[in-house]
């Protein structure tokens, strides 16, 4: 019994030592790539850089480290292992939300498309749901959940889409068209949110 209370002891001192030595080690990551090349030296799979926003992401952990600041660390201890989150970056981007249905030119002749997209704009004028409309007519891979884009912040479409998005005179619930010649796009678009200013942080996830 002594002896199993001795090497319970001395795990415990191990670990303890062991965490302080790493969270001592993630004190000198302040930016991005350093902990990019902090992560090279970690062949595990599950050391990596996660991304959490305030809208996407509502768990406990999410809300803790995003209620933190840039540099603190949170320790969270498993049966066998221990996390630990570093947030090294954090920032308030805009953030715009539209649904949308698009139209593939490359594989769709120029009247079919012409057909379409007034289909889709008399069926909205007529009360059918957008989402149904995106559903039956979108090409891309968000079809199925009714066309919604969910929070996007400037990077993630094309700019002929983002320019229209950003545009504070499409009002909420405006429909409207974008095409783009290359690569023959075209876009029928639901202004469904307004432009919004969403909290955003990078953390730094490494298990002990």
């Amino acid at each position: 019994m002594k002896y199993l209370l001795t090497v319970t002891l001395a795990l415990i001192t191990f670990t303890a030592t062991a965490q302080k030595k790493l969270i001592k080690s993630l004190d000198t990551i302040t930016t991005t790539e350093q902990a990019e090349k902090f992560l090279e030296t970690k062949k595990s799979r599950k050391n990596k850089i996660l991304i959490f926003n305030e809208e996407k992401h509502q768990s406990k952990l999410a809300n803790a480290l995003l209620t933190t600041s840039v540099g603190s660390t949170k320790v969270v201890k498993g049966e066998f292992d221990t996390t630990v989150y570093k947030v090294i970056e954090k920032d308030n981007q805009r953030h715009y939300r539209l649904s949308y249905v698009y139209l593939d030119g490359n594989k769709l002749d120029a009247e079919t498309i012409v057909k379409y997209k007034n289909e889709i704009l008399q069926s909205y004028e007529d009360g059918i749901r957008f989402d149904d409309l995106a559903k039956k007519y979108s090409m891309d891979k968000n079809a199925l959940r009714g066309g919604d884009s969910g929070w996007l912040k400037e990077g993630n479409l094309p700019i002929e889409v983002e320019t229209e998005a950003f545009n504070l005179e499409h009002k909420v619930g405006q429909i409207y068209t974008v095409r783009i010649p290359e690569p023959q796009a075209y876009f029928v678009i639901l202004k469904t949110h307004r432009i919004k200013k969403i909290k955003e942080i990078k953390v730094l996830k490494v298990i002990d």
